[in-house]
This record gives structure tokens, C-alpha cells and sequence, in this order.
């Protein structure tokens, strides 16, 4: 009897996770969607073959944030200052003493 209540418990967990897994892959796909129209519908174009995507400036991050907020997509938080966001914990220039002796 353990046994199959230990299987059954197994089953069920495995499901879930499959369709956990399902749903967050559908809704990465809708969010990516939804993020191709509004570059659409704002005019932005991709860069060409080999060239690397520029960060856009201020307002057209605005523009494209109310876009996807119109479709239903909650814009994350934009940290700048590249991927660190905004330099935090940046090591002092090589020529400085670590403090350490």
C-alpha cells in the first residue's frame, strides 16, 4: 500500500512539473510575441546579419514598456549601466592598493 501511494505521489509531481514547465515555455513564447509587435507597430527594425543591437535610449525603452503593458506584459525593472547594473561593486583601478599586505 505504501508503495503505491509513494508511486502515485511520484506520478502526480511529475505531471505538475510538466505542466509548469509547458505553461512557463508558452508564456516566454507569448511575452516574445507580443515583444516582436511592438518593435513592429513602433518601427524599430532588427539589426542586420552580424551587427550587434544597439540599447535603446530613454523614451523609446517608454514606448516600448507601454506597448507591452497594453498587451499585458508588466515591463521588468532596467537597471543601466550594462549588465553589473549601474557599476555597483566596481574593483578599484589595478594601480590602487587592495589593502591587502
Amino acid at each position: 500500500m505504501f508503495k503505491e501511494v509513494l508511486m502515485l505521489i511520484a506520478i502526480v509531481c511529475l505531471f505538475a512539473t510538466s505542466a509548469m514547465a509547458q505553461s512557463d515555455d508558452t508564456s516566454h513564447e507569448e511575452h516574445r510575441a507580443a515583444f516582436r509587435v511592438c518593435l513592429a507597430e513602433l518601427g524599430i527594425e532588427k539589426p542586420a546579419q552580424g551587427e550587434r543591437p544597439q540599447a535603446p535610449d530613454e523614451e523609446t525603452r517608454e514606448k516600448i514598456d507601454a506597448c507591452m503593458k497594453d498587451k499585458g506584459f508588466e515591463a521588468p525593472p532596467h537597471r543601466g549601466g550594462g549588465p553589473r547594473g549601474g557599476g555597483e561593486g566596481r574593483r578599484p583601478p589595478r594601480n590602487e592598493s587592495s589593502g591587502v599586505q
